[in-house]
């Protein structure tokens, strides 16, 4: 993910994303490990997880922390160091939706399973893949 969309989502949760941690407890300081066209489904992912911290007041004691966001066999993998069933939910819910999103534009794409598994539309597997359009 390039740097400037990193920067919403750090600036909206700054508490979140260590982004300058300690790689033995976050590996945030990786950055996003993924492409620009989940943005939305990240922030929309954070927007639902700000509310259930309002809802279920907090993850008690600890602060709720990012603590990796990357792809992983072609969906959205986001992992954090306190989980409820609503949390887990909604992070669930956020993978799903990133299997029909291209991960490059955020057009609708699919999961494909080219030199590795990536989601992709049609014009982005081409380009990446160098396959024909389907």
């Amino acid at each position: 993910m390039t740097l400037e969309l990193e920067k919403k989502l750090t600036d909206r949760w700054p508490t979140w994303f260590h982004t300058a941690g300690d790689l033995r407890h976050t590996l945030m300081p990786l950055g996003f490990q993924c492409g620009d066209g989940w943005f939305g489904i990240l922030w929309s992912l954070c927007a639902r997880l700000d509310h259930l911290m309002e809802t279920e007041g907090g993850v008690g004691s600890e602060q709720f922390e990012v603590l990796e966001v990357k792809e992983k066999f072609g969906g959205l993998r986001f992992y954090v160091n306190h989980l409820s069933e609503a949390i887990d939910a909604a992070i669930e819910a956020a993978k799903l939706e990133s299997l029909g999103t291209c991960e490059l534009c955020g057009r609708r794409g699919q999961l494909r399973t080219t030199p590795q598994y990536r989601t992709l539309c049609d014009e982005h597997v081409a380009e990446e893949c160098g396959q024909e359009r389907e």
